[in-house]
């Protein structure tokens, strides 16, 4: 279940999958959304992702709010200040977890 954690600025809201741990802001003055980890859409196929070599055939993923995310792989901007919040505290997915050592 997706719950809202706090609002960031005026237009900015982070959210949590309280199941999956996943963190995302949503930009409402955009439209745009960011994570930590890559995803698809849930209709996509995770099974291709891995056979063409963009996801590790041992990659573990967790499905969230109508996307499906590759946890084993962290892909941010650490100049991106929201990208950067994501990825030091707020994901709290089993890999973000072990990352950073809890």
């Amino acid at each position: 279940m997706m719950q809202i954690i706090r609002k960031i600025g005026d237009y900015k809201t982070l959210y949590r999958d309280d199941r999956s741990g996943i963190a995302w802001i949503v930009d409402n003055t955009t439209g745009l959304g960011y994570s930590v980890h890559p995803n698809i859409d849930s209709s996509g196929s995770v099974a291709g992702m891995k056979a063409l070599g963009y996801w590790g055939r041992s990659d573990r993923t967790v499905r969230s709010h109508g996307w499906i995310y590759n946890i084993d792989i962290l892909a941010y901007d650490s100049k991106n200040e929201l990208e950067k919040l994501l990825a030091d505290s707020e994901c709290k997915c089993a890999a973000c977890i072990e990352r950073r050592g809890f």
